[in-house]
């Protein structure tokens, strides 16, 4: 997906433990060759795939669809062309639940960082009320001393 894969991604994304991942990772770069270490926790596919190819979709009259995808042609009539549909559905569906978990995660990060904000600005609140609850509850104590003596 031309993403940077880090060994926690492919944590979360497989539900394998790091020493599993670990295990794995490192066959695939030091006998496999097929990742590059870029960082600790950060690899690269050492080939990248190549560009993708020009593809087109044209709908004729006479209800065949013709898909070409670089110099290759393919012409569909309608039962085909839903299957095709059918098939490539499960594909965008992973690839949006994908994107999704990535919106979600950045939003429920944004929503944290704001929220811890709002706690440590209302407990510096409450510390301030507490402080001065305090100091009137003394002045009050010291009141009826003060008009006892005059």
């Amino acid at each position: 997906m031309g993403q940077a894969i880090t060994r926690k991604t492919l944590q979360e994304v497989t539900g394998l433990t790091y020493h599993i991942v670990d295990d794995h990772v490192s066959r695939f770069v030091d006998e496999d060759g097929t990742l590059r270490r870029v960082v600790d926790g950060v690899f690269e596919l050492v080939k990248g795939y190549d560009a993708p190819r020009p593809v087109s979709v044209t709908d004729l009259d006479d209800g065949q669809t013709i898909i070409e995808v670089g110099d290759q042609e393919m012409r569909l009539w309608p039962r085909e062309v839903r299957k095709l549909a059918q098939r490539l559905a499960g594909d965008a569906q992973q690839l949006a639940t994908l994107q999704l978990q990535h919106d979600v995660a950045l939003a429920t990060q944004g929503l944290q960082l704001e929220f811890r904000g709002v706690q440590r600005e209302m407990s510096a609140r409450i510390k301030e009320q507490d402080e001065t609850i305090k100091r009137l509850e003394m002045q009050l104590a010291q009141r009826p001393v003060q008009a006892a003596l005059i």
